[in-house]
């Protein structure tokens, strides 16, 4: 078949390339917007009562403040479902997790002589959508406000005296972990090509049977 009377075809059954092109958008669409992993990462510092910055933290109240700090961490971690990583420098995508959220006391040690040396919750949260991970970014933070407060209201701390918790960065940056831009243009392509060849053999096909059926009808109506 040459090339002319497949554009002959093509123009004739124009319906149903039409149809095979929306198709094939369609599907390019979701091809691009699916399988996308964000990641956002914020850190919660501890800061003893009556200080606004970090630099103002004596090093004599540090010890105490990491203290707090796991006792918090324990007790936010009571009221949802966060994932354990392997390693207080593992990253949650690193570590396969597409879906979730974490809550680690940093650890500078090692393995085997762990050292925690500042008053930091780090949380990681990764999902499939910008929004998603922004929800699950503030839902934790006030999760773990929240359990801070309470745990010192329990202990009968005047609210003058709590510690206080500063995020770093305020507002955390939300970070696109998504396949290459060439693996998509790729896949792209090859999806394009596939979808275009079959909607040619669809209209040559749906062709080829309407021609048969108006022959067979000619045939009928011929006088005998």
């Amino acid at each position: 078949m040459t090339v002319g009377v497949l554009a002959r075809v093509m123009l004739r059954r124009w319906a149903v390339v039409l149809v095979g092109v929306l198709m094939t958008a369609l599907v390019c669409s979701l091809l691009i917007n699916a399988g996308r992993t964000y990641w956002a990462s914020v850190d919660l510092v501890f800061l003893q009562p009556g200080e606004s910055a970090v630099a103002n933290v004596s090093d004599s109240a540090v010890p105490s403040l990491i203290s707090f700090a796991g006792i918090v961490k324990r007790r936010a971690s009571q009221d949802g479902t966060p994932v354990e990583l392997p390693s207080s420098n593992a990253t949650l995508y690193g570590s396969g997790v597409r879906n979730g959220y974490s809550i680690t006391l940093p650890n500078t040690g090692t393995q085997w002589a762990v050292s925690y040396s500042r008053p930091v919750l780090a949380v990681q949260v990764v999902g499939g959508s910008p929004d998603q991970v922004r929800q699950t970014v503030n839902r934790v933070l006030t999760m773990i406000e929240v359990s801070s407060r309470e745990l010192q209201s329990e202990q009968g701390v005047p609210a003058k005296d709590f510690i206080t918790l500063d995020r770093s960065p305020e507002t955390p940056e939300i970070v696109d972990l998504g396949s290459s831009k060439t693996g998509r243009v790729k896949g792209l392509l090859a999806l394009s090509m596939v979808g275009l060849a079959l909607t040619a053999l669809a209209a040559l096909e749906i062709d080829r049977l309407v021609m048969l059926r108006t022959r067979s009808r000619s045939a009928r109506n011929e006088p005998s």
